[in-house]
C-alpha cells in the first residue's frame, strides 16, 4: 500500500511540475510574442529543461541558433545513449540488420527425396565441421529402435569411428551430467583417442540438490582455469556449476562451458569465452578448443577484462593472419563476453548427419574429417528436445553458435565496436556538420543534403562492418540527424511564420500588398537595424492648416483630415511607396526599400504629380459642400539615407534618418517661399532629368551640405 501512495506521489508530482511548465510556457510566449499553443506543448512535454531551451535560443543572435539546437539534441542524444538502454535494441537491430545485409543465404537446397545440397558459406572455415543429431538420424535410429537421449555406446562408437579418421578434435555439445548406462564405454573411448572435448554448464541460480560427487567433479574441473586479476570488481554471473561425470572428465581432452547470455531482446550476439566463479576464470569450451588447436596451454592465456584475451606463442603456419608477436587479441567486454562475428544462417557450415558415423569400421583412406574440428549436437527442430538460439540472423542451432565463435577466433575476423566516446564524437561531428549547414539552405536543399548524408553515412557504416568488421553506431546518430534536422526546420517554419506575421503587421498598412508578397517571399529584403541605401523620401504638408482647424468642429476636422490623408495614401502606396509616418497632417513618405527599384526618384515624382491631382479633384467636392479647401506644399529628395527597423526593445518602426532626410523635409517647406507645390533636388533631378518637367528655381543652401543645392519645381512628366 505504502509503494502505491508513493508511486501515486511521483506520478502527481510529475505532472504537477509538467503542468506547471506548460503555463509558464503560456505566459512566456504572449510576452515574447510568439505562438502560445506551441509554448504550451513544449512546457507540457518538455518540462522547465525545455522552457530553458527556448528562453537560451530567443536571446541568441540568429547566426547561433542552428548550432544551438543541433548541440542541444546531441546532448539529448548522449544522454540516452551513455546512461539509459532506450536505444541499446535499435542499435542491436542495427547490427542484426548489417549481418542480414551481409548474409549470402547458404540454407541447404532439397534435391529429392533425403538428399539436400549444401551451400557452404565462402566465410566458413573448411576444417569446422558439424556432426548433426538430426531428423534424419532420428528416424534412421528411431527404426533401429533407439530414441532419443541415445544411449552413450552409440556415442562411443561414432567417437570411436570418427577418431579414425584423424580429426583436430571432437566436441560433444551434450552434456554428460548423469550417471548412465555406457558411461565407461564412453570414457574408454574418449581416454583411448584423446580428441573428445566436452562441455558443462553453469547455473545462473543455486542448485536445490547437487550431485553426491560434486566435489569431486568441481576439484577436476579446477584443472583449466585463470587467476583474477585484483582490479577486477565485476560482478559474478553465475552461483553454482555442474561438470560432467568424473570419469568422462578425466578421459576428455578438454573441458569448459557451453553457457550463453542472449541479450534483452532474446538475441545472442557474444560468447563469454571466460566466467569469473569462486575467484577464478573458467573458459569457455570454445576458447579450450581454440587454445588445443594452436597447441597452447593456460600460461599462454593473458586476461585483461574489458580488454582482451591474448593468445600467445602460437605457431604461425597455423595462424590466419600471421604476425611477428605469434599473438592474437581477442577483444572482449568487462565481462569476458566476445562479439560473434555470424557468417550467416542456419547450415552456413559444412554438416554431416550423424547416424553417418555410427559405424564399427574405419575411415581410414577416407580424409573428409582429417585435421578438422568435429562439432557433435542437436541438429533438429523436431524429434528431440530442440537446441535453437536467436542469432542476428534468427533462429540457429546451439552448435551453430560454437562454430561461429570458433569461425571468429581462428580466422582471427573479430568484431571492433566503437567505445562510446569514439561513437559521441562521431555524433558531435554530426550535431557541428548540421547544425552550420542546415540553416543556411533552404527547406527543400537542406533535406536533400541531409537525406544524402543519412544515406551515405549509413553505407559507409555497413562497409566498415563488411569490410573491417568494425561496428559504428548507426541508428542512434541516424535518429539524431533525423532529430535534429526535424527541430531546425521546425525552428525555422515557426521564426518564418512569426517573421511573415511581423511583415503583415508592420508593412501592409503602408506598402501596397505587391510589396507585402515580395518581402514574404523573401524576408532577407528586410535587414533589421539599419541600412544604407539611395532612396528618394517624399515630405507634404498641409498649408494654414491651423486656420481651417479653427473653422471645423473636432469631429469636423478629423473626418476632414482622414479622407485627405486616405487618398495620399493610397496614391503611395499604388506606386509602390512605403509610408512612413503621419506628423501630425503631414505625410512623411519613401521609395525604394524594403524593396529595391531602379526607378524610386520617378515614382516619387509621379506619386506627388497624382496627389496634387487627387487633391483637386477633393477641392472640388468640398467646394460644392461648402468645406474648407487645402493646399498642401511637397519636396522630394533623393540620396543615401539609413533605413530599417528602428526604435527599443517594445516599440520598433521602419524609417529613415539622414542628412538626405532632412533636405526633404526642408524643401517641403520652401514651396512657400517660391510659391510652388512640388520642388524636387538637384539629386532627385539627376535621376529623373529625361522623364520630367521641371522649372529650375534657385540654389539654396542647406545644413549639411558643403554647396549650395540647386532645386527645381516639378510640374510634369513628359
Amino acid at each position: 500500500m505504502t509503494k502505491i501512495i508513493f508511486l501515486i506521489l511521483k506520478i502527481s508530482i510529475v505532472l504537477g511540475i509538467l503542468i506547471a511548465s506548460a503555463y509558464a510556457g503560456r505566459l512566456l510566449a504572449k510576452k515574447l510574442d510568439k505562438s502560445v499553443w506551441l509554448y504550451t506543448l513544449l512546457g507540457l512535454f518538455t518540462g522547465p529543461i525545455g522552457l530553458i531551451f527556448i528562453i537560451i535560443l530567443t536571446k541568441l543572435p540568429e547566426k547561433f541558433s542552428g548550432l544551438f539546437i543541433s548541440f542541444s539534441v546531441f546532448l539529448l542524444i548522449t544522454l540516452l545513449f551513455t546512461q539509459t538502454t532506450i536505444l541499446s535494441g535499435l542499435e542491436w537491430g542495427a547490427i542484426d540488420f548489417r549481418f542480414y545485409l551481409r548474409d549470402p543465404s547458404q540454407a541447404s537446397v532439397k534435391l529429392e527425396e533425403g538428399v539436400r545440397m549444401n551451400k557452404i558459406n565462402p566465410r566458413a572455415r573448411k576444417d569446422i565441421i558439424i556432426i548433426g543429431i538430426d531428423e534424419s538420424t532420428i528416424r534412421e535410429f528411431s527404426d533401429q529402435g533407439i530414441q532419443w537421449p541415445f544411449p552413450w555406446q552409440i556415442h562411443a562408437k561414432v567417437t570411436n569411428y570418427l577418431a579414425t579418421g584423424a580429426p583436430q578434435a571432437i566436441l560433444y555439445d551434450i552434456m554428460f551430467l548423469d550417471k548412465k548406462k555406457g558411461e565407461q564405454e564412453l570414457a574408454d573411448s574418449l581416454k583411448k583417442l584423446n580428441v573428445g572435448f566436452l562441455d558443462y554448464p553453469f547455473e545462473t541460480k543455486e542448485v536445490d540438490v547437487a550431485y553426491n560427487d560434486i566435489e569431486e567433479r568441481i576439484k577436476l574441473l579446477n584443472s583449466v582455469r585463470f587467476p583474477i586479476a585484483p582490479s577486477d570488481k565485476s560482478p559474478q554471473l553465475v552461483e553454482e556449476v555442474t561438470p560432467p561425470t568424473p570419469d568422462l572428465i578425466k578421459a576428455s581432452k578438454g573441458l569448459g562451458f557451453a553457457n550463453v547470455f542472449p541479450g534483452r531482446d532474446g538475441i545472442n550476439r557474444t560468447v563469454p569465452l571466460v566466467i569469473k566463479y569462486d575467484g577464478w576464470y573458467y573458459p569457455n569450451i570454445d576458447l579450450i578448443v581454440v587454445m588445443n588447436y594452436y597447441g597452447i596451454s593456460a600460461s599462454d592465456v593473458e586476461i585483461k577484462m574489458g580488454r582482451y584475451i591474448k593468445l600467445k606463442n602460437l605457431p604461425a603456419e597455423k595462424m590466419a593472419r600471421p604476425n611477428d608477436k605469434r599473438e592474437i587479441l581477442i577483444p572482449i567486454d568487462r565481462k569476458g563476453f566476445m562479439d560473434v562475428n555470424f557468417i550467416g544462417g542456419s547450415g552456413s557450415f559444412q554438416h554431416y548427419p550423424y547416424y553417418l558415423f555410427a559405424n564399427d569400421g574405419t575411415m581410414e583412406g577416407n580424409t573428409s574429417v582429417k585435421d578438422k574440428i568435429l562439432l557433435i549436437a542437436a541438429y533438429s527442430a523436431t524429434g528431440i528436445a530442440t537446441d535453437e538460439k536467436k542469432s542476428p540472423y534468427g533462429a540457429t542451432f546451439g552448435i551453430e553458435h560454437h562454430a561461429n565463435a570458433l569461425n571468429t577466433i581462428l580466422n582471427q575476423d573479430f568484431l571492433y565496436k566503437l567505445t562510446d566516446l569514439q561513437n559521441l564524437a562521431i555524433m558531435l561531428v554530426i550535431a557541428l556538420f548540421l547544425g552550420f549547414l542546415v540553416p543556411k539552405l533552404s527547406i527543400a536543399a537542406s533535406l536533400i543534403l541531409t537525406s544524402i548524408f543519412t544515406i551515405l553515412y549509413a553505407v559507409l557504416s555497413y562497409l566498415l562492418f563488411d569490410m573491417s568488421s568494425i561496428i559504428t553506431a548507426m541508428s542512434t546518430p541516424l535518429i539524431q540527424t533525423a532529430l535534429t534536422y526535424s527541430m531546425l526546420v521546425t525552428y525555422r517554419v515557426v521564426n518564418e511564420q512569426q517573421e511573415k506575421k511581423y511583415i503583415r503587421q508592420t508593412f501592409s498598412k503602408f506598402v501596397s500588398k505587391s510589396v507585402v508578397d515580395e518581402l514574404l517571399r523573401d524576408p532577407s529584403k528586410i535587414k533589421l537595424g539599419g541600412d544604407k541605401k539611395i532612396l528618394s523620401v517624399l515630405f507634404s504638408d498641409i498649408r494654414g492648416f491651423t486656420s481651417i482647424s479653427e473653422k471645423l468642429t473636432p469631429e469636423e476636422l478629423v473626418e476632414h483630415l482622414n479622407i485627405y490623408l486616405q487618398g495620399m495614401t493610397d496614391i503611395v502606396i499604388k506606386t509602390d511607396g512605403t509610408l512612413d509616418k503621419y506628423i501630425g497632417d503631414a505625410i512623411m513618405a519613401f521609395w525604394g526599400a524594403p524593396i529595391e527599384m531602379e526607378d524610386h526618384a520617378l515614382k516619387a515624382c509621379r506619386a506627388s504629380l497624382e496627389m496634387m491631382e487627387a487633391l483637386k479633384d477633393m477641392n472640388h467636392k468640398w467646394e460644392k459642400e461648402g468645406k474648407p479647401v487645402l493646399d498642401i506644399g511637397i519636396g522630394i529628395n533623393t540620396g543615401d539615407m539609413v533605413v530599417g527597423n528602428m526604435g527599443s526593445s517594445s516599440r520598433m518602426d521602419y524609417t529613415l534618418m539622414g542628412d538626405n532626410v532632412n533636405l526633404g523635409s526642408r524643401l517641403e517647406g520652401t514651396n512657400k517661399f517660391y510659391g510652388t507645390h512640388i520642388i524636387i533636388s538637384e539629386f532627385t533631378y539627376q535621376y529623373v532629368k529625361d522623364d520630367v518637367i521641371v522649372r529650375e528655381l534657385d540654389l539654396i543652401r542647406v545644413k549639411g551640405k558643403a554647396l549650395p543645392v540647386k532645386i527645381y519645381e516639378l510640374i510634369g512628366i513628359k
